[in-house]
């Protein structure tokens, strides 16, 4: 329970909002300037330097390079009450190949250093100590995995997060122990190595890569049929040859494998495939190379309780929420994200940044990620995680209630 000084949610209202309000100009230049210099995963230096470099103006202690990633930092501050526990706000802004902040990143970030300037306002009031963590590389180079390794994360009691999703803000709090919200993810490079010959006067000779690359195409989609509905494999050819007279000695394709079931991805689909491959091989006389070429991503793993705390506070802040769906909530995407969600009570609040659908990892997407409904919104999210941190750190009865949740689910 809160002890009888800790102040009103009004009053920490009133205070968030006039911290995040008088830092808007500020916020939306920085999203706007991570817009404006896409880069992709651990090649975040434009970015991470912005990010910590605004924290640090404005009094946050700052260590970059954490974790042995170095585009990650955290900003620190203690707070004004006492001892008491962690909280930490995610930052992301690693951009995708081609079509820019195509999944809003640069809204994630402006978001968490809202957030962290509202807790800042607060700081007199709260036990404990507030984090923002610039996490970097989430487009597939896992650095939250490589970031939970090297114990950045050691010592947070609970982590908030935020993330663009089209034209729907739904916080869901009846969710069932065992729903997952998200696709576990791996990915691997699968090689094929041949033998080139003239294609026309000797192919006898030659050993056909491609066609072993081709095969595996083949089975996989044998493969489809016999796998779980919730089963997502996907690839591209890399490599194929250079001539059409010269028999390929090298082809290789790269491909992501998924499912809401981590044990079902790592012991059913991840060595049904890599039969296929051994198939494939075969069939074509190749050497097969397999190489891992994505992180395991783990799947999200809810917490009601934190989330009946954001749906209340997304009320007080101006966040337009609407209905779940009926069903399983959550998306059909993979994020490292997950893997911090295993690790500790966690949080992603997903909201609208269009009025209209619109897809994510589209050039769309890139176009509204710029817009002031999109800025609008990452703003009433800052003060919406700012008020939930303030619950969290302020009333131990709900940082309980949040690891019960998780560690029920973790058995579920």
């Amino acid at each position: 329970m809160t002890s009888k000084n800790s102040p009103s949610k009004d009053a920490l209202s009133e205070t968030t909002s006039q911290a995040i309000e008088g830092a808007r100009s500020e916020l939306v230049e920085v999203s706007l300037d991570i817009h404006a210099h896409p880069e992709l995963n651990y090649e975040e230096q434009h970015a991470a330097a912005l990010l910590s470099g605004t924290l640090e103006k404005h009094g946050f202690q700052v260590e970059r390079g954490v974790g042995g990633v170095e585009t990650a930092f955290t900003a620190t501050l203690p707070g004004g009450g006492g001892y008491g526990p962690t909280v930490a706000i995610l930052a992301e802004y690693d951009a995708l190949p081609d079509i820019g902040h195509g999944c809003g990143h640069n809204l994630i970030a402006m978001a968490a250093i809202g957030a962290g300037l509202g807790l800042q306002a607060n700081l007199d009031k709260l036990p404990g100590k507030i984090m923002v963590i610039g996490t970097p590389a989430e487009e597939g180079g896992g650095g939250k995995i490589r970031m939970l390794d090297g114990g950045v994360f050691k010592g947070v009691d609970a982590v908030l997060s935020s993330h663009p999703s089209s034209n729907r803000t739904v916080i869901p709090t009846d969710i069932p122990l065992g729903e997952s919200w998200s696709l576990a993810m791996v990915g691997y490079r699968y090689i094929f190595h041949g033998k080139a010959a003239h294609a026309a006067a000797v192919p006898h000779e030659g050993i056909n890569a491609l066609n072993g690359v081709i095969h595996l195409f083949s089975g996989i989609d044998s493969l489809r049929q016999h796998l779980r509905e919730d089963t997502r494999i996907h690839g591209v050819i890399t490599d194929g040859g250079r001539a059409p007279n010269v028999v390929p000695e090298y082809a290789a394709a790269n491909f992501m494998l998924r499912c809401r079931d981590r044990d079902y991805l790592s012991d059913v689909i991840v060595g049904q495939v890599l039969a296929a491959a051994e198939g494939a091989a075969a069939m074509t006389g190749c050497r097969l190379e397999v190489q891992d070429y994505y992180p395991f991503y783990e799947n999200v793993r809810p917490n009601a309780v934190i989330a009946e705390l954001l749906l209340i506070n997304a009320g007080m802040s101006g966040l337009k929420l609407d209905e779940p769906f009926p069903g399983r909530q959550g998306s059909a995407a993979s994020t490292d994200f997950g893997n911090v969600s295993q690790a500790l009570p966690s949080y992603e609040l997903r909201y609208a940044v269009s009025e209209q659908p619109v897809p994510s990892h589209s050039r769309e997407m890139t176009e509204t990620a710029t817009t002031g409904f999109a800025l609008d919104a990452a703003i009433n999210v800052a003060k919406t995680m700012t008020l939930t941190a303030c619950d969290l750190l302020l009333d131990p009865s709900l940082l309980t209630a949040a690891k019960s949740d998780f560690d029920k689910r973790g058995q579920a």
